[in-house]
């Protein structure tokens, strides 16, 4: 199951705010945002299915860079609105990889192996709701799925802000 509340369009205001908030530093904006990913989740599925929601991590190096992980922001946010707890620690990027770019398979190939589950108590057996901002490929979601299915999730969603066409 992937899911996004929102299309990313070139010209679209969705977009615009994404790029606002990851490179503009607006992080008050994952509030809206988180806001708007919660109104749309009731009408796409049941978020409170999910026994956990884990934001696809980022890289230490970046992460310190930015100052925050976008997608834990959002992931706060419909945690918040649906009563879910979110492990922010529970999958590490354990390899920088470059910013994804090219199609699917140069991005299957940018991300294999760059996750890795830090509590694998913490998801055994779980439902899980991965949270990210923007879905393109599916690359870095797939690959973050397969990782967190191996520690032995009992199930994976992912849920995304916005999704590109």
């Amino acid at each position: 199951m992937a899911r996004a509340a929102a299309l990313y369009q070139a010209d679209g205001t969705t977009r615009q705010a994404i790029l606002l908030l990851k490179y503009g530093g607006r992080r008050t904006l994952s509030r809206h945002l988180g806001r708007l990913m919660i109104e749309t989740a009731e009408r796409l599925f049941d978020p409170r299915e999910f026994d956990l929601l884990v934001p696809v991590p980022l890289h230490p190096r970046r992460e310190r860079a930015r100052g925050f992980n976008q997608a834990a922001l959002l992931a706060k946010e419909v945690g918040r609105g649906f009563g879910l707890r979110v492990g922010c620690r529970i999958l590490q990027r354990v390899r920088a990889t470059e910013a994804q770019s090219g199609g699917r398979r140069e991005r299957e190939d940018n991300v294999k192996g760059a996750f890795a589950v830090m509590r694998p108590d913490r998801v055994k057996d779980k439902k899980l709701l991965l949270i990210d901002d923007v879905f393109t490929t599916g690359a870095t979601a797939g690959e973050c799925a397969r990782t967190l299915l191996a520690a032995g999730a009992a199930e994976v969603g992912v849920y995304t802000l916005a999704r590109v066409e």
